[in-house]
């Protein structure tokens, strides 16, 4: 009896050692434990990493205000499809980046940039057809920057979020761009 009671508080300190090995040797924290890590651990984001967070973030508001538009002032059913699945995608794509950004600490924008609206409130200018291709046309373009710049953080980004956002992307935005093409 008495070799029992001895063997049991060593035996929950070999469990706590085992529980707690694995935590001690990780060299970055993971998305859960993130919310919770130092700022020091924050600053290491690279001003590449920040400036894709935020221009990315721009593109999906830009991508959500177009789609809302087309819905909008849109009578083509493909248009309007595609319009929809736009702001269903990229409001998703946006969540998952805003929750990064946030457990990154990273400010990210109120809205698209003003050269995004500025190209918004031409296409929406337009009527019937002409909006429909302008659109169209605004929409090729937007997916074709944003997969560059995409690409352009998988190759000089220094974050494994950051990056696996911008990978995880790339397939969702290629379609999009299959969509518009194929419209076209």
């Amino acid at each position: 009896m008495r070799a029992a009671r001895k063997l049991v508080p060593a035996g929950a300190a070999a469990v706590l050692a085992f529980t707690l090995a694995p935590a001690a040797q990780a060299q970055s924290p993971t998305p859960e434990t993130a919310a919770v890590a130092p700022v020091s651990w924050a600053q290491r984001v690279s001003a590449q990493d920040r400036a894709y967070l935020r221009e990315a973030h721009r593109g999906h508001l830009a991508e959500i205000a177009a789609g809302r538009a087309a819905l909008r002032e849109s009578r083509d059913r493909d248009v309007r499809g595609i319009a929809a699945r736009l702001i269903r995608d990229h409001g998703r794509l946006d969540a998952r980046l805003r929750e990064a950004a946030r457990r990154l600490r990273v400010s990210l924008p109120d809205s698209p940039s003003a050269e995004q609206r500025r190209d918004l409130r031409a296409v929406v200018a337009r009527n019937g057809h002409r909006f429909d291709r302008a659109w169209l046309r605004l929409q090729r373009e937007a997916h074709e920057h944003a997969l560059w710049l995409g690409e352009r953080q998988l190759r000089r980004g220094s974050s494994g979020w950051v990056k696996d956002l911008a990978r995880d992307s790339a397939p969702v935005i290629r379609h999009h761009l299959h969509m518009v093409r194929t419209e076209l």
